[in-house]
């Protein structure tokens, strides 16, 4: 397995993997989430990858896309004056899940926002993607607060 910088060619496997990310969303709360073709256009993509405050990362096996990773690097927040790494997306094919691929991808991602200055990484899992939490937690992240809801 490679893990390398994504490139305006991985653009179609890399919208691929993010209509799965979001699917698993839209469908889990189609009351938050509209149904979306592409949920990163083209020219979004473009100024990404080319961000030097974006981490966007792509795992390769045998020349297929394994799996996908874009963290911000986020200077300043409400609290402390400090570089944080914020994981956007972490998602891995289906025929790839279970090898090691998001491991390998969050591992790289955390050792690039070191080396960019970040101090943490951040993210956010959905209450619903008890998979995804397990998944955080066995490579040592821990809740860091929780968000409450309620219809009105």
């Amino acid at each position: 397995m490679t893990i390398r910088n994504m490139t305006l060619a991985d653009y179609d496997a890399v919208d691929n993997l993010m209509q799965l990310v979001h699917k698993i969303h839209a469908d889990a709360r189609p009351d938050l989430f509209l149904p979306l073709k592409h949920p990163y256009s083209f020219e979004v993509y473009q100024k990404m990858i080319a961000s030097e405050e974006m981490i966007c990362i792509l795992a390769e096996e045998d020349g297929k896309t394994a799996g996908i990773c874009f963290v911000s690097l986020r200077q300043k927040t409400c609290m402390m004056e400090r570089c944080t790494a914020y994981l956007e997306d972490l998602c891995v094919a289906a025929s790839f899940q279970h090898q090691g691929v998001g491991k390998a991808l969050y591992q790289e991602a955390e050792r690039l926002a070191r080396k960019k200055g970040a101090v943490r990484m951040d993210l956010m899992v959905w209450s619903f993607n008890q998979s995804a939490i397990r998944f955080y937690e066995s490579l040592g992240l821990r809740p860091q607060r929780y968000i409450f809801e309620k219809n009105l």
